[in-house]
């Protein structure tokens, strides 16, 4: 990449190996550089950081992705919160994934994620735009399309989604780093040491603990078609000295369309390959398991609990409930061929009246006689004054006679269950 000699994160020097009391100096002013830019306005923070003095064009274009930075800030935040007041994930879930769809095909179509950029970067960028917009879009469908799954699938599908794109974005990754200097890199000019720029990087988010690293790369000055370059490699190298020495002549090869970017020997260490394919394979064999055990119909039997914050169940006025809560979508999906697609149904609670042991099991009425009764063959039927909620569908032929036209055809426990859909009990003449 080009030679900014105004930004402050590089610092140049002539020297090949530097001692023990430069590299000091080197941490000390880049640790100034960070109490800088903290207290910095942020109108100057690119030139702060970068070195990157905008004329007003871009000072308009940076302004104007600001503001878009910050209405999909407050679209996200306003989305979080909705989810959590109105208890439904889902608006939440719409709202995050259509901000990372629109970075992902931004980062597609520009191929930039940082404000310096190689020519290998912005190929890997574009890769990674497009899983991201992929995955977004693939996490949208399967948010449409949840009532079609059963228990966790839709949670599990999830990773499957995240696990897989990642997997493969790495095992890319790696085979273009491999691949990258006949891809892109094509050019091999001579070009001759003139210094060596480095810079100061962290382990740690905290600027002042963690491990310090300097990278450097030699300052190259060649010329391409007549044109002078002074660049640095796209990638530094994590060492504070240089292999290379001051004044000495070296091949390296550019990209023909970008001659300022240079290929880095980093990018295609044999560790840093080793260890993307080693996450790719993890990744993808993860995803490729879960995908099998989903498809088993092994998730469907699995229990998502979600506990709300007691805090958005006060400004509610409810108290958090134990109960586990049955929707209209669910009775419909299990007693679809019952019911059919218009089948009316209802649902009220009922208390049970009687119960009678017979030969095939134990048989119970209730107290409205509108409900016909219940055989127990296992022998669990619950206790007279018990009561149940009940989920039936009306038999016109026998509307008229006032007894049994209430079909029962499932019951749940209220100490256990919570119906939580739009039905309610059959009503005459309504």
């Amino acid at each position: 990449m080009l030679y900014n000699k105004d930004n402050p994160q590089w610092f140049f020097s002539e020297e090949q190996h530097i001692s023990s009391e430069e590299s000091s100096r080197i941490i000390r002013e880049s640790k100034q550089l960070v109490t800088k830019i903290l207290k910095t306005d942020v109108r100057d923070f690119g030139a702060n950081i970068y070195g990157v003095k905008n004329d007003s064009e871009d000072s308009d274009s940076t302004r104007s992705k600001s503001i878009i930075g910050i209405v999909i800030g407050i679209l996200v935040f306003a989305g979080l919160i909705l989810s959590l007041i109105f208890k439904n994930l889902v608006i939440f879930g719409y709202i995050g994934c259509g901000v990372f769809l629109f970075a992902g095909i931004s980062m597609l179509l520009t191929g930039k994620g940082e404000i310096v950029e190689s020519s290998s970067r912005a190929v890997l960028n574009k890769v990674i735009g497009f899983d991201i917009a992929l995955a977004s879009l693939l996490l949208i469908l399967l948010i449409y399309f949840r009532k079609l799954f059963a228990g966790a699938e839709v949670f599990i599908l999830i990773f499957v989604i995240t696990f897989g794109l990642s997997g493969i974005t790495l095992l890319f990754a790696a085979v273009f780093r491999t691949v990258s200097g006949k891809l892109i890199y094509t050019r091999e000019v001579t070009a001759t040491c003139s210094g060596y720029v480095r810079y100061v990087s962290r382990d740690s988010d905290n600027h002042y603990r963690g491990t310090v690293f300097i990278h450097t790369s030699p300052l190259f000055s060649y010329s391409v078609d007549g044109v002078q370059y002074q660049a640095v490699w796209d990638e530094f190298v994590t060492k504070q000295d240089s292999d290379i020495a001051l004044g000495q002549n070296v091949p390296i090869k550019v990209d023909p369309k970008h001659p300022e970017n240079i290929k880095s020997p980093v990018s295609a260490h044999p560790a840093i390959i080793s260890f993307e394919v080693f996450l790719a394979v993890a990744f993808v064999t993860i995803a490729i398991w879960l995908g099998i055990y989903t498809a088993s119909g092994a998730a469907k039997n699995m229990k998502l609990e979600t506990k709300w914050n007691p805090a958005i169940e006060k400004i509610n006025g409810e108290t958090e409930s134990n109960l586990t809560k049955i929707t209209d979508e669910m009775i419909q999906t299990m007693y679809k061929e019952k019911l059919g697609s218009d089948q009316k149904w209802y649902v009220e609670t009922a208390v049970v009246a009687s119960k009678e042991t017979t030969d095939e099991g134990q048989a119970i009425t209730f107290t409205d006689e509108a409900f016909n009764g219940i055989l127990y063959k296992d022998g669990n039927a619950p206790e007279p004054g018990t009561s149940l909620i009940i989920f039936y569908t009306v038999d016109g032929t026998r509307l008229l006679s006032g007894k049994h036209y209430k079909r029962m055809f499932t019951t749940a426990d209220p100490l256990k269950f919570e119906y939580s859909g739009s039905h309610t009990a059959f009503k005459t003449g309504g």
